[in-house]
């Protein structure tokens, strides 16, 4: 008797998990019935924007900062002489310039190399315009991507830094990338989900930087993805990032050194969608509402597998999902405004 009541519930158990996860369009024994669909379904496009913020910083070793009325510049330390002038270098910071006659005799302020801990530092802000594709391999993500940015950087100088004649004027320029992707989904509750991703790649500093002196080192960027699932087919996520990258200035014979190392790490937030191309076609009826995945005949009375929802929204949605708000919800609303539920 025990056997048979075992026996009993293990049928009803067992039939339980095949109905709840029951398929209505294919197994896994079987074909997809779109393998073009299917194929194209693992790549993601991702499209995204937020805003950076960058790190300058390099190295005072060798040099005197100067500012006076004709503006900024880096001496080389051994040539400093007071109440004379002197030759240096001008916009350094973006490409290189040789300055000559530099006034040391008014009204000037100079920070020597010796006299300061801390190197040349000053901060800059981007907008950045992403787009990366993908391929998901189980969790695994590789791909590339290209991205836009829109950058204003001031000119470093010395830490706490105060003079009466202006700052140099701000670098603007608009910078592009390209870069190689790789990542992986960690962790997945319900319909949010996260992933880390390492992305590494070339940049190409813009018309606002003198690409004839200046070499440009790969960048490397670190993120974290935080994903709202809407559904296997769109995903909004936020993502901040830290990234490493650098560049070097040639500089002249006459100058202290042969080249300067500017490093300028950056942190970014973006927000952007990620999106997969359907692996089912929408339901060719235009009125069919049917909110689970489910057959349909074509013009020529072939039965194929369809999907009832766009592709922004869950294609089989359990029960309360697409409305999700509870009746006692609703009633209190309606207590609180009766003026706009009132019938006519």
């Amino acid at each position: 008797m025990l056997r048979y009541c075992f026996t009993a519930f293990f049928i009803l158990v067992y039939t339980g998990i095949i109905a709840q996860g029951y398929n209505p369009g294919f197994g896994l024994e079987q074909r997809h019935p779109y393998p073009v669909r299917a194929f194209f379904n693992k790549f993601s496009i991702n499209l995204s924007s937020g805003y950076g913020r960058t790190f300058y910083k390099h190295e005072f070793t060798d040099f005197d900062y100067v500012r006076n009325q004709q503006g900024s510049f880096l001496i080389n330390s051994e040539d400093f002489v007071e109440g004379g002038t002197i030759s240096g270098l001008s916009n350094w910071f973006s490409g290189i310039s040789s300055s000559n006659n530099i006034l040391l005799s008014d009204e000037y302020k100079v920070v020597h190399f010796d006299s300061t801990d801390s190197p040349l530092r000053s901060g800059g802000y981007s907008i950045p315009i992403n787009l990366a594709v993908y391929f998901n391999i189980f969790r695994l993500r590789l791909g590339g991507g290209a991205s836009m940015e829109f950058l204003t950087a001031n000119v470093p100088e010395p830490k706490d830094f105060l003079s009466q004649y202006p700052d140099p004027a701000q670098v603007k320029s608009r910078m592009t990338r390209y870069y190689f992707l790789l990542g992986y989904s960690v962790y997945e509750y319900y319909d949010l989900a996260l992933g880390v991703d390492i992305r590494a790649g070339k940049i190409n500093r813009g018309s606002g930087f003198d690409d004839y002196n200046i070499q440009s080192n790969p960048f490397f960027n670190i993120g974290v993805s935080f994903e709202k699932v809407y559904s296997e087919y769109f995903r909004l996520y936020l993502r901040p990032s830290y990234e490493f990258k650098s560049y070097q200035i040639s500089l002249p014979a006459t100058a202290a050194q042969p080249d300067l190392t500017i490093t300028d790490n950056a942190f970014q937030l973006t927000l952007g969608i990620s999106i997969n191309y359907p692996d089912i076609p929408r339901s060719p009826i235009p009125n069919d509402k049917t909110q689970m995945k489910h057959y349909v005949s074509d013009s020529q009375g072939n039965r194929i597998l369809v999907r009832g929802q766009p592709f922004w929204r869950k294609q089989d949605p359990k029960i309360g999902e697409l409305y999700p708000e509870l009746q006692k919800s609703k009633r209190k609303r309606s207590i609180r405004l009766p003026f706009f539920n009132k019938k006519k």
